[in-house]
């Protein structure tokens, strides 16, 4: 069992490029786990990434810690990396590292973790802050090795943003921790959300035809619009309720809703749904479904707020059940994230379903190959997003389905099922009434995917 938390930085994975440029350079296998008597196979236990550390506990403060660290504002920070060297490390080993250049913005940050949370290993008068490479007993080893990195070795800057509290050892993350986020960062987003509106007024989902006439009236937003996307956007829209219908789980949070009627639809039904998103769509919605219906529905909350902040999930957790489930959807929102900014929306989903229990139903994690089925079957769709929103990169998608299983398992999540779009190819309306099909459109309803996932079961 672990004994220990730390805090360490997380590196995007540009800086971590940039340290295992150096680091691939050794042959030998490498070890960043200090010797202890806790650790019995170095190997198993170094799951950690390459980092430096701001502070370390005993995992009985975990809570408090957490709360103390929830309360502190991340900068963003660059370091320097200026040389490589050796120091003394427990029970007569050896430390290689790279040495971080004094950095007073770094040095504060930790100060205000000690003034909060003493841990006198980290004293920060008294502490020098650094990146592991290798810890041995063998100094000629060490030695040879930090020679082999010197040969080439330029000072390197990185960036880090984000910040982990890790058990250790072995690793397993219990929360990230991130710079302020800046709404506007995300707004260009929004104008995506009017794209796929447009499509779904060639569908038979309720409502569509009303927002979309809102929407056109009332938002000078110059976006390209493409009928052939509503086979794509219907079957993923009704794949997803196929899903929630059949977990039967009465309480909803939609991220990122946008334009979509779901919540109208399913708030009629009975259930308490609450949407998520910035408040410039979050104005606009309201004032549609006021044209649409004299009363929004008692069950259906539109709240203001960002799927990347922690403290926005909390704000709307008033509005649920503590003794019920949650099911958690979203359609159209990771696709335009980092992977640092997918980790860190699925780390706050994490928190709320450890909580509530339930299950996570997204689409947004479909891989590569489905992004070149659409660039066949819809050409220049990607080419005319990509001057909506800079968020359209295809270096920020899945690889693959082993990707996207590693990547939420990391956080904390199973993989339960996947389902193709294609399943509802006999019930869309665009493809059987309307006849919007060919045989490219038909690759990318068997490519893109949907999935559902729930917080691990820990096994002791």
């Amino acid at each position: 069992m672990n004994e220990l938390i730390t805090f360490i930085s997380v590196f995007n994975d540009i800086s971590l490029e940039k340290i295992e440029y150096y680091t691939k350079e050794i042959n030998d296998k490498l070890c960043k786990v200090p010797f202890r008597k806790t650790v019995d196979n170095c190997e198993e236990a170094d799951t950690l990434p390459y980092h430096f550390t701001l502070s370390a506990w005993n995992i009985s403060y975990k809570e408090k810690v957490i709360n103390e660290l929830s309360k502190i504002e991340y900068p963003k920070l660059k370091i320097l990396i200026n040389d490589i060297r050796i120091m003394n490390g427990k029970e007569n080993s050896y430390v290689l590292y790279f040495d971080i250049e004094k950095n007073e913005e770094l040095k504060s940050l930790q100060s205000k973790i000690y003034q909060v949370l003493p841990s006198e290993k980290y004293n920060p008068e008294n502490f020098n802050f650094h990146i592991t490479i290798h810890i041995d007993k063998d100094y000629t080893k060490i030695i040879s090795m930090k020679e082999n990195l010197l040969e080439n070795f330029i000072p390197f800057e990185l960036e880090v943003d984000t910040f982990g509290l890790y058990e250790i050892y072995p690793a397993k993350l219990v929360k990230q921790f991130k710079q302020f986020i800046n709404d506007k960062d995300y707004e260009e987003i929004s104008p995506t959300a009017i794209v796929t509106s447009y499509p779904r007024i060639f569908t038979d989902i309720p409502y569509e035809k009303d927002i979309y006439k809102w929407l056109e009236n009332h938002c000078n937003e110059e976006v390209t619009l493409n009928k052939l996307l509503a086979p794509e956007i219907e079957a993923r829209y009704k794949l997803t309720n196929k899903l929630l219908d059949k977990y039967r789980i009465k309480q909803v949070l939609e991220l990122a809703a946008g334009y979509s009627s779901r919540g109208l639809f399913y708030s009629k039904k009975g259930y308490n749904y609450v949407e998520l998103d910035l408040e410039n769509i979050v104005k606009n919605k309201k004032e549609i479904l006021r044209s649409i219906e004299k009363n929004i529905p008692e069950g259906l909350n539109i709240i203001s707020g960002n799927a990347l902040k922690n403290d926005d999930f909390k704000k709307i957790e008033s509005y649920f059940k503590n003794e019920e489930p949650i099911a958690v959807i979203n359609e159209g929102l990771l696709r335009y994230l980092t992977f640092d900014e997918k980790r860190q929306v699925a780390q706050n989903i994490y928190d709320l379903l450890s909580k509530y229990d339930g299950i996570w139903i997204t689409c947004d994690v479909t891989p590569k190959k489905f992004m070149n089925s659409q660039d066949k079957a819809l050409p220049n769709f990607n080419k005319n997003l990509a001057n909506i929103t800079s968020r359209n990169n295809l270096n920020d998608r899945f690889e693959d389905e082993d990707h996207i299983r590693k990547f939420f398992d990391d956080v904390g999540f199973e993989l339960v099922e996947i389902h193709k779009f294609s399943e509802m190819k006999d019930e869309l309306y665009s493809v059987n009434e309307l006849g919007i099909i060919n045989d490219k459109i038909e690759k990318t309803l068997e490519d893109a995917i949907v999935v559902i996932m729930k917080v691990k079961k820990l096994t002791f």
